[in-house]
């Protein structure tokens, strides 16, 4: 989800003194309502997330729950959105629109209070010709490509969501039992080269996937070209990182979209992304086309409009990759096998990881790491393998 939060702090400095600057703009005490999303006209599934603005004391994002949402068009139609979870309302998967009609959305908070965006025409959005990546500063930087012949539309946004496929640095291979009692969540586990026929591996600690919305505008324009053609930056992936651990997964969405929109993600993103130096150009204010139906001077962040949607899914693996260099950072500890290993380990609260055995067939000692080493699930990942993941 793109950052909307408005940083208005600017430090002032003169001859080494600093002032303390007052922003001019009071937010109020819930927040000024924020609204992103776009609607799909492209026989594919709205998105619209609702939030509040937060105080630069406690930056946090606060959605608006339990509220309605209905997209409007000129042609009398009408299309429910439900809130998925919090904040997050979509329509249903697939619903086709008039490609001639404008459209607009309706909300209605939880409180009461109503808001409405302006009417707009559908934006034709040509297809993504390619996504690729290249090697750039150890890194990997991917792009987008696209073109339009018939010059439909001349301002592009995109978005993307990632999904990478991560493993844990030590697999488990059994539990640990004394007496017939067994030590409830501590289990043993055993690395790579142990032979997996007298054990039972278990996948589900091992191979975990994590998916990230991206959270920076992505703006392009051909107005000022004599072709409208593009091949423009999408998102880089510093080297040595965990996303590329694996197998790396992007779904690039491109968004044609009207002048009036580019203009207001332009400015926003030269807010958001300025540092407060008084060297940069100051926060301007953000005029949008979402209103406040109930109170005319209410101030709504946000621009809808209705596009034609296209996407495109790419993936890269490790093994395509030289020198990718992808360290754990997962530290392996030792400790001699004795009758109370075990309640050592079980007190840390350190899952064992590797027996090391004599040539005897005894147990000399045990090899241990924290839980994050043994359990990707920690890490915020789930072990449900998404359905178009490669084998």
């Amino acid at each position: 989800m793109k950052k909307l939060f408005i940083y208005l702090t600017i430090l002032l400095t003169t001859f080494g003194c600093k002032e303390k600057y007052v922003s001019p703009v009071v937010s109020p005490t819930t927040g000024y309502l924020v609204v992103e999303g776009m609607i799909n006209a492209g026989g594919g599934q709205t998105q619209i997330i609702l939030t509040r603005t937060s105080t630069l004391d406690n930056p946090a994002i606060i959605y608006e729950k339990g509220a309605k949402i209905t997209v409007l068009g000129d042609d009398n139609s009408t299309v429910s959105l439900n809130e998925s979870s919090a904040g997050i309302y979509l329509s249903a998967p697939t619903v086709v629109l008039n490609n001639k009609a404008k459209y607009k959305i309706a909300i209605q908070t939880a409180d009461g209070k109503t808001y409405q965006s302006d009417f707009s025409a559908v934006q034709a959005t040509p297809t993504i010709d390619s996504v690729y990546w290249k090697r750039e500063n150890n890194g990997v930087q991917f792009y987008v490509n696209t073109h339009d012949l018939a010059n439909a539309t001349q301002y592009y946004e995109w978005d993307f969501t990632e999904t990478w496929e991560y493993h844990s640095p030590l697999m488990q291979y059994f539990q640990y039992y004394q007496s017939g009692t067994r030590y409830p969540n501590i289990p043993y586990y055993q690395l790579k080269y142990i032979d997996p026929v007298f054990l039972t591996f278990n996948m589900a600690l091992y191979k975990c996937y994590t998916t990230q919305e991206s959270s920076t505008i992505i703006l392009s324009s051909t107005s000022n070209l004599t072709q409208n053609k593009i091949n423009h930056p999408l998102n880089y992936i510093p080297a040595g990182s965990v996303k590329i651990g694996e197998v790396y997964s992007v779904l690039t969405r491109q968004y044609g979209i009207s002048e009036n929109k580019y203009r207001y993600l332009e400015k926003m993103k030269k807010n958001t992304e300025a540092t407060g130096s008084i060297f940069d150009a100051q926060p301007s204010e953000l005029v949008g086309n979402v209103h406040s139906t109930t109170n005319p001077s209410e101030i709504v962040i946000g621009f809808v409009d209705a596009s034609m949607v296209q996407s495109k899914r790419s993936f890269i693996k490790n093994t395509e990759l030289k020198d990718w260099n992808y360290a754990s950072p997962c530290v392996i500890s030792e400790i001699k096998n004795s009758e109370d290993s075990i309640t050592k380990v079980h007190n840390t609260l350190l899952p064992g990881t590797v027996a090391k055995f004599s040539p005897f067939g005894g147990i000399l000692s045990y090899y241990f790491g924290t839980p994050e080493c043994v359990d990707c699930r920690i890490l915020h990942g789930t072990n449900v393998k998404p359905s178009y993941w490669p084998n």
